[in-house]
């Protein structure tokens, strides 16, 4: 009763309420260029496919670890417990009964991207003896408010069911947001630049399909009628359309009088100038350097400095996000007081064996790491005596008088 109250009140007689931008990422807008561009058409363009993907497996491949802080300055990582199906086991084993921790976060990242909002219902373990993390299709749910502050999601699941969840039940993800509630998808902001680039690419496919022959002009004796000068054009475009015709001699019969073929202005070079750099304009959008693209002249070394400002201008805010969310609404306000998750980004800044052995071996002489948790980082065994810290022997500290102590000597 409490539930049809609720969606009389914030979804009253509406199949499906959504805001004008939700409108428009799910059913697409016409451009100026004519194109409509929906998240299906824009990922038919090989540079949205692409930035989407590189985005979501970058963010996808990262450990989503959890964390607890015994006591100030000792924090633990915390292992997965099949048996209690805890937080960590969720997020690094198996969040539901069908996907792996990779396809998730993907599939959350994916429709952050292209609907500029991410769902996940954590129903109550009741509701399947166990428990899990399901993904809400973005376009089939609608956030509201209650007058009494509290949030609520209408879902339309897969067999037609409308259902209203309550907000501490889903995390949320949204980005370009001017209500904190719902959000607006790249693929929205890039609509032009996408609308433009589809139309580019349709007339440069109709161009091959000419077998690079894009047009033409006949001359013929005397006036035709519209059936019969179809009938010449049909002829013409039967022997010499597509790439298997280019280049062909052409037979024209006695009636021709003149045929005078249209070749590739500086104009058409030009537009295909500028499909590369619209390439440029959407991969913008996205934040990808043009390395991540296969698109850039950069060094091997200059690739390494831009890996760690993509990594920090472009996947940090949905990272940070996505941990916040995730100890809001996964975490019980007791667990929140001592426990976090954080992304491994390490995992993404893995480098060549030398370098990453150089800084193992720099992190364990200074304190950092001890040998065993310098070994695990290449996935080998501990050895008895190896969960030592260690520290170079010739440092000293500085007493309350100012005056130099040696540290190993006892001083």
């Amino acid at each position: 009763m409490i539930i049809r109250r609720v969606m009389n009140t914030l979804f009253p007689n509406v199949p499906n309420p959504m805001s004008l931008s939700q409108l428009v990422d799910v059913v697409g807008m016409t451009t100026y260029s004519g194109q409509t561009v929906t998240e299906e058409t824009s990922k038919s363009l090989s540079i949205a496919y692409r930035c989407i993907n590189i985005i979501s497996d970058d963010v996808a491949k990262m450990p989503l670890q959890t964390f607890e802080v015994m006591r100030p300055g000792n924090r633990l990582q915390v292992a997965p417990d099949a048996r209690r199906q805890n937080l960590a086991w969720l997020l690094e084993v198996s969040p539901n009964r069908w996907m792996t921790p990779f396809v998730f976060k993907k599939t959350i990242i994916s429709w952050l991207l292209t609907y500029g909002s991410a769902y996940v219902w954590q129903p109550p373990k009741a509701f399947s003896g166990r428990r899990e993390l399901f993904i809400l299709p973005s376009s089939s749910v609608t956030p509201g408010m209650d007058g009494n502050g509290q949030l609520w999601y209408r879902v339309i699941f897969s067999n037609g069911q409308v259902e209203v969840l309550p907000g501490v039940e889903v995390l949320s993800l949204i980005i370009n947001s001017t209500d904190g509630l719902t959000g607006r998808s790249v693929l929205t902001y890039a609509r032009e630049s996408l609308g433009r680039q589809i139309g580019a690419y349709e007339t440069l496919g109709k161009f091959y399909a000419q077998g690079l022959n894009p047009a033409g002009i006949l001359w013929m004796d005397g006036d035709l009628s519209k059936e019969n000068r179809d009938k010449v054009r049909e002829k013409y475009e039967e022997a010499m359309s597509g790439s298997a015709n280019a280049y062909r001699l052409a037979i024209l019969d006695q009636k021709v009088s003149k045929f005078e073929p249209i070749s590739m202005k500086p104009v058409d070079m030009q537009f295909l100038e500028s499909i590369q750099q619209t390439d440029l304009e959407i991969a913008n959008f996205f934040g990808l350097p043009l390395f991540k693209l296969n698109m850039g002249k950069q060094s091997y070394n200059s690739n390494e400095q831009a890996n760690l400002d993509y990594l920090s201008t472009t996947l940090d805010p949905y990272l940070v996000q996505f941990e916040q969310a995730a100890m809001l609404k996964w975490l019980s306000e007791e667990e929140a007081s001592r426990m976090y998750v954080r992304f491994n980004r390490d995992s993404l800044l893995r480098t060549d064996a030398q370098t990453r052995a150089a800084v193992i071996k720099s992190r364990i002489e200074s304190g950092v790491l001890t040998p065993n948790e310098g070994r695990a980082i290449d996935d080998l065994s501990a050895f008895d005596g190896g969960d030592t810290h260690y520290l170079p022997a010739n440092l000293s500290v500085i007493d309350p008088e100012g005056n130099l102590r040696g540290v190993g000597k006892g001083e």
